[in-house]
């Protein structure tokens, strides 16, 4: 993982003088407005602004971000999750309104989760009117909403093909029946669903119907349970008994880490697990004697908060040079399973995965 990053950086910024800089390590938070990185030679102060909380996946984001800022001796404006620990949900108009804040306050750049383009692109381009460059990460990689948007490009993982790639392991390994766990509201979870049932070769969705007997099917249970990704063991229940209830689920792919260490905790039988994102917990899984996970996806979201600023630098300080061409850079998917797991530890040790 570290050597991938470093290889990706020495592509995209091998001229640059890196500026050593105090980065501050305090949680990010709703309204924080302190400047993060020292400033040096770079006179750039960008806003980074998502839909996402201060947990084991976000902070990592965030770190990537104050890192680059460090390395770059520019300056964050402010980092900014909507969705506070204990809320059920993002909370998109907050995280919108937080978008024009940072136009009234003439950042040099934006970095972004579009998680409701239908309330955000609207913003997000009239920043680019101001002349206000503006970088999608995690949410918003899709060309529709990278044009609506005006953005330069959108860093993050491809939903669609993360789920498809998913659906296509569990199809070789002769598990076809599965069930997509889906934690909280978002197109892009519903896009990993799709993917998987696009793997399986089930067509374009995964049904929101009821399980069938046998596969291959792709079938969501939207959790019920508020806060899911939060309290994960009051939302598991949910899920153990709709298995016990479908016996011929073969697989269940979680989208969330907690979600997906809670249902290995409960050990159901029978059943390949698998899940998106990483953290220690699912390392252990992933490495245990057998393996207790099947596999997890990898978006790489250190690389989501990193290189949204090396772009906007790279922007600003070279009269426009701009990465991406309208579309997607893709942080992943890698799917991470008992066999790789220790090419991606050191980076989850280090905080950067």
């Amino acid at each position: 993982m570290a050597s991938r990053r470093r290889l990706l950086f020495s592509l995209i910024a091998a001229p640059l003088v890196l500026i050593a800089a105090a980065c501050t390590t305090s949680t990010p938070a709703s309204g924080t407005n302190n400047a993060v990185g020292a400033g040096g030679s770079c006179p750039y102060t960008f806003a980074v602004i998502t839909h996402g909380d201060n947990g084991n996946f976000w902070s990592v984001v965030y770190k990537g971000a104050k890192n680059a800022a460090a390395d770059y001796g520019c300056k964050l404006s402010e980092v900014y999750g909507s969705q506070q620990q204990g809320q059920a949900q993002p909370d998109d108009n907050a995280e919108n309104a937080q978008i024009q804040n940072a136009v009234n306050a003439k950042v040099n750049g934006i970095v972004v989760s579009d998680h409701d383009p239908s309330i955000m692109n609207s913003t997000l381009a009239s920043a680019r009117a101001a002349g206000i460059p503006v970088v999608l990460m995690n949410a918003g990689c899709d060309d529709a909403d990278i044009a609506a948007s005006q953005a330069l490009t959108c860093v993050g993982q491809p939903e669609t093909l993360a789920g498809q790639k998913a659906g296509e392991r569990f199809h070789s390994q002769g598990a076809t029946n599965v069930l997509c766990v889906v934690h909280q509201s978002g197109q892009n979870l519903l896009d990993r669903c799709n993917g998987i049932a696009q793997g399986l070769g089930v067509g374009t969705t995964c049904s929101t119907g009821t399980a069938p007997a046998n596969g291959p099917a792709c079938t969501e249970l939207i959790l019920s349970t508020p806060n899911a990704a939060s309290n994960p063991q009051q939302a598991i229940g949910q899920v153990t008994a709709y298995l016990q209830s479908h016996p011929g689920i073969d697989a269940v792919m979680t989208l969330n880490t907690a979600i997906g260490q809670a249902l290995v905790s409960a050990k159901p039988a029978n059943v390949k697990i698998a899940t998106f994102d990483l953290d220690s917990d699912i390392q252990n899984d992933l490495q245990a004697s057998p393996p207790t996970l099947d596999f997890a996806v990898d978006q790489q979201q250190y690389l989501q908060g990193y290189l949204p600023i090396t772009f906007l630098y790279l922007y600003d300080k070279h009269e426009g040079n701009a990465v991406g061409g309208g579309t997607t850079v893709a942080s992943g998917p890698l799917l991470v399973d008992s066999t790789n797991v220790k090419n991606v530890a050191a980076a989850i040790a280090a905080g950067d995965d």
